[in-house]
This record gives structure tokens, C-alpha cells and sequence, in this order.
């Protein structure tokens, strides 16, 4: 790159280039509606010319992006594969989804939701429906398939909490190993000693065991040899019971994803929370708790609208499709501990 002489503008690349100026503006955005011949070559020029964005005019870009009236095209798709209506989501995407409204509405987008199915053909007709209406930005709400077909060239795409689909795309969650790290801090510090971890097998796989992972090291860190506390998975779709695992190795407190489901299953035992058992979940509501469980309360309304900022950077810089290794981003939001009534101090 050289250093400009005067002042590299759209207009001397278009002269230049043999282009329009709108074209100059749309290649240097990476534009799809450009031929990728002619974007790569405009793109080539201007960083030989050392061309740079004015950022007051990209500033007027945003806010005329924030003040115009939202069509399709300036509408942010979230794709979900839930066989409900939203009203019947789990209460964190309830709250994601609803983050996700008041970020747009401030940036000047609308938000729809999609449902997308496992087949390649029903994803792929999807994805010509959302292009078809201009549509350019999409979050992925939590699916649980294996693999999503799209045309991914013509979207900016970010994934929203739990994802177990390819491709791998811009993320954004809360961050699990500081969450295990902060319960067991939390219950050392109110005088519990023997903690016990507990979890979905198939929910621990996925997660790649970042859970169990972190839960090892608090035990090497306290001196616990894993023998003595060893975490127990089970299959939620089996008849199990956590009892005989607490008796056997003296747990004073549980830790564990679904605490309420885990509330049940000490029922009409001899074990009681708080008074013989501490409990804290992995996720706890962080307002307007709607159980009264201790744990670490992740903030998904932020979630939900970082997802939404994420996207909208990403459709102004042009960057869409399915982001190289190394240009991957994934944002983690950090929640708080929540003293709740299934534990106290010992």
C-alpha cells in the first residue's frame, strides 16, 4: 500500500476502476450484489491506493440505518427449531429473543422468527425465502441439529447460546468455565466442603466437558482426590436417583444444570435443601426469578442484544458467509452469583 498524495475518495477508485461510485461503495462492502471478479479487483485498488473510510460518513451510514423505517431488508431473521410458538420457549430464550427486539428496535431493524427443519431441502427453501426478501442478518436460536443447509454467501450469520450445529459460525454466550468456577467459590465460601457435580451426560458432551473440565480442577486445587468426589451423569430420559451417589460420598452441596429437576428427585428422602443439602444451578433467572434456586443467573436479555450488535456490525462491514478459522469470533457474557434459598451458610 502507498501513502496517498491527496485524498483517496469512492469517486477517484470508481475513475480509476471504470465502475460507478455506487459500485466502489457496494465492493468495499463486500457486497454479493457486485460480480466477485469486479469486487476483488475494486477491493485490490483501493488498498494499493491506500483508499480509508471516512468514519463521519460511516457514522451517517448508522444512524440513517437507525432512524429509517425497517423492511425485510433492514429485518434480522432468528431461526429456531422449536415445534412451539415463542410464548412455549424455555424462559432464557424467552428473555434472548426479547433482548434481541429492544437492541433492534434501537438500531432501527425489526426481528422475525423463523422455524427451520432438519431436512436439507425444507433449510435450504429457508434460505431462499430470507434472501428473496432482502433479508441479511440472522441469529441461530439455540438448534439442535446436527447440521443447518443454507446459503450462508448471502447472510451474516451468529449463533446464540447453546449450539450443536455446523457450520461454525460468530457466537455469542455466556462463559462456562467461569460459571462452575464461581459456584464452587460461592459455596466454599458460605462453608460447604464436600460439593458434588452432576449433569446430563449427552449436555456434557456437547459442551465439550468445559463443565467437567472445571470442576476437576477446583477438586485438584482443594487437594480432592476425584475417587472421593466423582461427578455423576445421567440420562434424563431414564428412571435415575441421586441418593445413593449422596450418601455414599457425604455431599454436603450439589451442584448441577436443572436444579428443579433435581429438587424432585429428593423428594420423600431424607435429604433437605438448604437444611442437610446445598443446591446451586448452572443457570438461575438473574430478575424476576421464577424459582428461588442459588446458582449463577446469566444475563440473557444482554445476550440477546449483543447477538443483535454483532450481526448489525458484521451486515456493515460486509462480512457474511461462513468465517474463515482464524477469523472466527465468539463474545462471552459474564453473569453473577445469586444467593437464593436452596443454600446457607454452614
Amino acid at each position: 500500500m502507498t501513502s496517498p498524495s491527496y485524498p483517496v475518495t469512492t469517486a477517484s477508485l470508481a475513475q480509476e476502476a471504470g465502475v460507478s461510485q455506487s459500485t466502489v461503495s457496494l465492493a468495499l462492502r463486500n457486497d454479493p450484489r457486485v460480480r466477485e471478479s469486479t469486487r476483488l479487483r475494486i477491493q485490490a485498488l483501493a488498498d494499493e491506493r491506500g483508499y480509508v473510510p471516512d468514519p463521519a460518513l460511516s457514522a451517517l451510514v448508522a444512524y440513517r440505518a437507525r432512524t429509517r423505517k425497517a423492511g425485510d431488508f433492514g429485518k434480522i431473521a432468528v431461526l429456531h427449531d422449536f415445534d412451539r410458538k415463542e410464548s412455549g420457549f424455555p424462559v432464557p430464550l424467552r428473555q434472548q429473543v426479547a433482548g434481541m427486539r429492544e437492541r433492534a428496535r434501537h438500531l432501527g431493524y425489526d426481528v422475525e422468527l423463523f422455524r427451520v427443519y432438519p431436512d436439507q431441502s425444507g433449510s435450504m427453501r429457508l434460505s431462499s425465502v430470507l434472501h428473496a426478501r432482502g433479508i441479511r442478518g440472522l441469529v441461530l436460536l439455540a438448534l439442535r441439529m446436527p447440521t443447518l443447509f443454507m446459503r450462508w454467501e448471502h447472510f451474516s450469520a451468529v449463533v446464540i447460546g447453546e449450539y450443536f450445529s455446523e457450520p461454525r459460525l460468530n457466537h455469542v454466550n455466556h462463559h462456562q468455565g467461569t460459571i462452575l468456577n464461581t459456584i464452587y467459590a460461592e459455596l466454599r465460601s458460605l462453608g460447604y466442603r464436600r460439593i458434588g457435580f452432576c449433569n446430563i451426560g449427552i449436555s456434557e458432551e456437547r459442551k465439550h466437558h468445559i463443565y467437567l473440565g472445571t470442576y476437576l480442577k477446583c477438586l485438584w486445587l482443594d487437594g480432592i482426590p476425584v475417587e472421593d468426589s466423582p461427578p455423576l451423569f445421567y440420562d434424563e430420559a431414564a428412571d435415575w436417583s441421586p441418593v445413593p451417589w449422596i450418601r455414599r460420598h457425604k455431599f454436603d452441596a450439589v451442584m448441577t444444570m436443572f436444579p428443579m429437576a433435581f429438587l424432585e428427585k429428593l423428594k420423600g428422602t431424607r435429604y433437605r435443601v438448604p437444611q442437610n443439602l446445598g443446591l446451586a444451578g448452572y443457570s438461575v433467572p438473574l430478575q424476576g426469578s421464577e424459582y428461588p434456586c442459588s446458582g449463577y443467573a446469566i444475563d440473557h436479555h444482554r445476550m440477546g442484544a449483543a447477538a443483535v450488535d454483532m450481526v448489525q456490525s458484521m451486515i456493515h462491514q460486509g462480512r457474511r458467509g461462513v468465517p474463515r478459522e482464524n477469523e472466527l469470533s465468539d463474545l462471552y457474557i459474564r453473569g453473577q452469583w445469586v444467593h437464593g434459598k436452596t443454600t446457607r451458610a454452614q
